[in-house]
């Protein structure tokens, strides 16, 4: 995971051979949506187009974990794994719906995601069965605490 910024370059693929390819485009989700949609094909479009001379500079930072307390949260579920990843992508659609609703401010939603991840019961090996019903007492838990 890496900060940029200037929001220039969407999404990069490093290969075996260490080189990189990069989807760039103006700070603007339309362009990769309509790609995404379109896949293999490129359609004409009226957005801007990007120019290198308006950006001299893009850089990189690593992410603050502090200040990217979500990121940190995903980084714990990826580590402990199980059925971790599950509760944590629940919590995420709960509180997105929650922030959307005006119903959590957005600061606070990591608070929610982190404590649905403390309260559900950890399944070191979920088969299908367990990641569903994982994902519904996530659903839940979190909805049972916000209409509380």
């Amino acid at each position: 995971v890496i900060v940029h910024p200037q929001s220039i370059i969407h999404s990069m693929v490093q290969f075996a051979d260490g080189s990189i390819k990069a989807q760039m485009g103006l700070p603007d989700m339309r362009l990769p949506i309509q790609y995404a949609f379109s896949y293999p094909n490129r359609l004409a479009s009226a957005f801007p187009r990007f120019n290198f001379s308006d950006y001299p500079a893009l850089t990189f930072e690593k992410p603050d974990l502090e200040t990217f307390q979500s990121l940190s949260i995903a980084f714990d579920a990826i580590d402990k794994g199980g059925n971790m990843p599950c509760i944590l992508n629940a919590a995420n659609e709960i509180m997105v719906q929650a922030f959307l609703d005006k119903k959590v401010r957005f600061i606070d939603m990591p608070a929610f995601i982190h404590q649905a991840m403390d309260y559900i019961d950890f399944i070191k090996k979920p088969d299908l069965s367990a990641l569903l019903h994982t994902d519904k007492e996530t659903r839940q838990y979190l909805n049972d605490k916000l209409n509380n």
